[in-house]
């Protein structure tokens, strides 16, 4: 039986949620066994929402015990973590739940004394079998925690009641990102191959969501999704592509 959510869904005959992965995070943390989650590695499951695990994906990953690790591995192209619940910890440091950063291309690390869920993109997958030393990098890193975010970083008025920070990705790394906060009623169009409501409820190709939902386009082509919110409103969105295409208009 379908839940309310995905009945508005159905009726959506002409949104691109019908052809997205849409997963309430909270639901997720509470109730992982209820997902097709695989073995990643030991005492680590991963479930894929877009693309494949020897390509380019977006994935979630499962620590299913306390301090867990990843072995050493190398990213030929951007790598991108969002900390759901829990923490993650490499040679670069330690990210808490709400933590959001970016890998470059050449980078290698190693995870260990890690837990809890993340949401991961892969412009390409991680390479476990041709690791050198770990290089030097610096990974983009943004707490999405901080109250008013957009007092923080350089947002741009790109319509009325819609700022955007396009993150600082180089170009070859082969991911581009950006976070959008609306204020506005007024539709937004979004293109991307994933979109995460931070903070705040906002309506998505009509349907309205709160914080902490997750969609993600089925396909590896990027997806347009229109946003708003309601009079008296706001919502902050992250979004995350595999291509430097974001496109934004009034409808």
């Amino acid at each position: 039986m379908m839940n309310s959510f995905e009945s508005a869904i159905a009726l959506q005959k002409d949104s691109n949620l019908a052809s997205s992965t849409v997963i309430n995070l909270a639901d997720l943390t509470a109730n992982p066994e209820s997902y097709d989650f695989f073995t990643f590695r030991p005492n680590l499951e991963k479930l894929i929402l877009a693309g494949k695990a020897d390509t380019q994906h977006i994935s979630i990953l499962w620590y299913t015990v306390l301090n867990g690790q990843v072995e050493s591995h190398y990213h030929d192209k951007t790598e991108s973590v969002y900390v759901i619940k829990g923490t993650q910890t490499d040679n670069k440091g330690t990210y808490p739940t709400d933590s959001l950063y970016f890998n470059p291309p050449g980078s290698s690390h190693k995870i260990s004394n890690s837990s809890g869920f993340f949401i991961l993109a892969y412009a390409s997958p991680p390479d476990f079998a041709n690791t050198n030393d770990i290089a030097d990098y610096t990974p983009v890193y943004i707490n999405t925690a901080v109250p008013n975010l957009e007092e923080s970083y350089p947002f741009t008025e790109v319509q009325n009641g819609v700022l955007r920070y396009d993150i600082p990705l180089v170009p070859e790394g082969g991911m581009s990102a950006l976070f959008i906060k609306i204020t506005s009623p007024e539709s937004y169009q979004y293109t991307g191959n994933c979109l995460l409501v931070i903070t705040g409820s906002c309506t998505i190709d009509g349907i309205a969501h709160d914080e902490k939902l997750l969609i993600v386009s089925k396909s590896i082509e990027p997806q347009s999704y229109q946003i708003k919110t309601t009079e008296g409103h706001s919502c902050l969105c992250l979004g995350l592509s595999f291509t430097n295409t974001h496109i934004q208009q009034s409808v």
